[in-house]
């Protein structure tokens, strides 16, 4: 008797990822961008120790040093970034009482305490807030995220979730689903909620236009009368700090994370078109303070900061799936 044979599955096809998507974790060969971040914000010091995979910062303490010997000054990037976004937190808490974070591309975990839920909790003591906000750290890369789960408390409202900023769909999908990794309260009818893209969109490996895509599609998760707090390294105008932006982005990609994209300023405001902008709107990171540094380093002009509003109602911004009628 013949034997029959099954016809073999039909597999779908394997849509090959970009190196540069692929989260770097523990691999030793490659430069951890929350480490490298780390690195310029410690100052290289030995005594330092987080627990983690990787062996102690190397490769990213030689990547840091590296990168200020082709840039001078370089770590003043990445600490006015942290400047600005203590400052938003600060104006979002005092002046719109946001009561939910979604910090995505935070980083590491301060030693010292001195993370950002801290800062929070610290601004809304000062202000007299009613309520304790929810702050969700979220997280692509799978090292830097367990170490960010040293940090979470479900009894203060900080939580951590799993999840990738560069696909804002499935992200806000784990946020807003009810079997959600994280049980923080999000729903659709927040409107004090603001989400921080600490410049993670910086480090996405697509074209500008892909990223603009990518935050017009955040922006359209967030409920009506949210906020944005983002980052981006940027193209100066002036031509000398143009520049040095370029040696910044090329030392990036050749001796740091591989990635590492300027933006220019039209650009970037395709990535917020159709919400509106908090004065002073997009600006040098240290220039956003009120109180900003008198004479900032040349590489100060490589990162830019913006904090912006979505307004309602948004025509030009897509809606969520779970969006409910009449909103």
């Amino acid at each position: 008797m013949t034997q029959k044979h099954k016809p073999s599955p039909v597999r779908p096809p394997v849509t090959k990822v970009p190196a540069w998507w692929t989260p770097c974790g523990a691999n030793p060969d490659r430069v951890n961008l929350a480490y490298l971040y780390d690195a310029f914000r410690e100052g290289f010091s030995d005594g330092r120790r987080i627990p983690s995979g990787k062996d102690a910062h190397l490769n990213e303490r030689h990547a840091a040093r590296t990168i200020l010997q082709r840039v001078p000054d370089a770590g003043f990037v990445f600490r006015a970034e942290r400047e600005f976004l203590d400052r938003a937190v600060n104006y979002l808490i005092k002046y719109h009482g946001v009561d939910t974070f979604v910090i995505a591309g935070v980083g590491l975990p301060n030693l010292t305490g001195d993370d950002l839920h801290s800062y929070v909790r610290r601004c809304e003591n000062n202000h007299r807030a009613r309520n304790r906000a929810n702050v969700i750290y979220v997280e692509r890369d799978p090292l830097t995220r367990a170490v960010l789960c040293t940090i979470a408390d479900e009894r203060d409202f900080v939580y951590v979730l799993g999840a990738d900023p560069w696909n804002p769909t499935a992200m806000w999908d784990s946020l807003c689903g009810p079997n959600r990794e994280c049980p923080a309260s999000i729903h659709p009818q927040y409107e004090r909620m603001a989400l921080i893209l600490a410049g993670v969109m910086s480090f996405h490996g697509g074209s500008r236009t892909e990223v603009a895509q990518a935050v017009q599609e955040h922006i359209g998760h967030l409920p009506i009368g949210s906020f944005l707090a983002m980052t981006h390294l940027i193209v100066p105008e002036h031509p000398e700090m143009a520049a040095h932006a370029i040696e910044f982005e090329k030392a990036l990609r050749v001796v740091g994370p591989g990635t590492g994209t300027l933006a220019t300023r039209s650009e970037i405001e395709a990535m917020v078109a159709g919400t509106e902008l908090v004065p002073p709107g997009i600006v040098p990171a240290f220039d956003w303070y009120p109180d900003g540094p008198p004479n900032p380093p040349v590489c100060g002009h490589l990162n830019a900061a913006v904090l912006t509003q979505k307004p309602g109602p948004d025509h030009e911004l897509p809606d969520p799936p779970w969006r409910p009628a009449g909103t």
